[in-house]
């Protein structure tokens, strides 16, 4: 896939030979990891101890018909671009900081999942420049419409909708784990914004928004 070379092939000019690639494993229902048994019910996920990006392949068409969200090809790339984030927290040795299951609106949990949704917007912004073999950019055009598609299913897996719309009706945010739909919007937008990796450190900021 054209998005998933492309987000590979960023982050290697940006990190240089710190860089190593991360496999990607589409799976249908259950698949086993390095990090244990998953379902398609966890979503798109990473597995540190693997290094590979796990995306179960009904999640994309899970995000129109259970989320609402507007879908479209950007959105499938910004998927994948937050779970590529993921990873180079992991070369970068970030994820270190943070303790598992740990929730709370400014837990690392939370911190490490709006840096990944920052990352991803530092891709988009540069993806148009990011050339395949011959030189030419894998990736031709990014329209607003893509933006606004990708900041709609960040809204729509926000721990706020998510409880509200597909939970119990009320917010909890002492049940945090991956920011709310504000500051998903914002931290792509970040990412989008200043196509700058150092913009993105949630870890060293008091206001995530």
């Amino acid at each position: 896939m054209a998005d998933i070379e492309s987000i590979q092939d960023h982050w290697s000019a940006v990190l240089g030979p710190d860089h190593r690639p991360a496999d990607t494993v589409f799976f249908a229902g259950t698949v086993q990891t390095g990090c244990g048994g998953a379902t398609s019910g966890v979503g798109p996920f990473y597995c540190p101890a693997a290094e590979q990006v796990y995306i179960d392949l009904s999640c994309f068409d899970d995000l129109q018909t259970r989320f609402g969200a507007e879908g479209g090809a950007f959105v499938n790339a910004y998927v994948l671009g937050h779970e590529y984030g993921h990873h180079v927290q992991t070369l970068l040795g970030t994820s270190r900081l943070v303790t598992p299951g740990e929730a709370r609106p400014t837990s690392g949990t939370v911190r490490l999942e709006l840096q990944a949704d920052c990352y991803a917007g530092t891709w988009a912004y540069a993806a148009e420049s990011v050339p395949d073999d011959s030189g030419a950019p894998l990736i031709a055009e990014i329209t607003d419409d893509d933006i606004d598609r990708a900041l709609d299913t960040a809204g729509r897996i926000g721990d706020d909708f998510i409880q509200t719309e597909l939970g119990g009706g009320t917010v909890d945010e002492d049940a945090f784990t991956h920011g709310s739909s504000e500051q998903r919007r914002q931290w792509f937008s970040t990412g989008y914004a200043t196509g700058d990796p150092a913009q993105c450190d949630t870890f060293g900021t008091d206001d995530l928004g």
